[in-house]
């Protein structure tokens, strides 16, 4: 794949469980399982883009949150808040060592002054 590949919006087909990665979206290097600091910035910046990040915890209703909490690794009741402004686009839903997380990715181009 060529790396100069614009990421852009792609229909989004989340898993049964409800995960989804972007086909373009980061991969820390060396096939590592967490990217270097600076690393995930730098891929940003190389592909001209923002991210913003939605926490499950933080927008999934009680019932979702209850079942994540015993032990249901099922988000797809989930349906994470696309951020303010436009050009929003999902990059990846995906767990963390803090919970189910959203990034959202937009081109620096969408910005607004």
């Amino acid at each position: 794949m060529h790396h100069s590949e614009p990421v852009r919006s792609v229909p989004v087909a989340r898993d049964p469980q409800g995960y989804w990665t972007h086909p373009l979206f980061f991969t820390p290097a060396d096939g590592r399982e967490h990217g270097m600091p600076g690393e995930f910035d730098a891929w940003l910046a190389q592909h001209h883009l923002h991210y913003a990040l939605c926490w499950m915890e933080s927008e999934a209703s009680p019932a979702c949150m209850a079942a994540w909490n015993a032990g249901d690794n099922d988000i797809s009741r989930w349906q994470p808040a696309r951020p303010a402004g436009e050009g929003w686009f999902i990059g990846s839903v995906h767990d963390t060592e803090d919970g189910p997380v959203c990034v959202w990715l937009r081109g620096t181009s969408c910005e607004t002054p």
